[in-house]
């Protein structure tokens, strides 16, 4: 998925980034996906962060917290 192509950024008012609650890589792979969108991007984009899987709370890998840590130090929008 990595190699979206940068036109997909042109024109676009927000983006999604989304990971995996159940999957620490998923989570850690965030700064480079929101690089990505910033750099091909115009810089007013909203961007927001969403933390997946919420209902599967038992295999919960990523904290909230985390989640919520990452949205403020970036200045993203944060949901589970």
């Amino acid at each position: 998925f990595f190699s979206l192509p940068r036109s997909y950024y042109r024109g676009a008012a927000g983006a999604l980034l989304v990971y995996d609650i159940t999957r620490r890589d998923t989570f850690n792979h965030l700064t480079t996906w929101l690089e990505d969108a910033r750099q091909h991007s115009n810089s007013n984009m909203v961007i927001m962060l969403i933390g997946n899987k919420s209902d599967l709370e038992s295999r919960r890998e990523v904290k909230k917290e985390e989640g919520e840590a990452f949205a403020r130090e970036h200045g993203l929008i944060f949901m589970e």
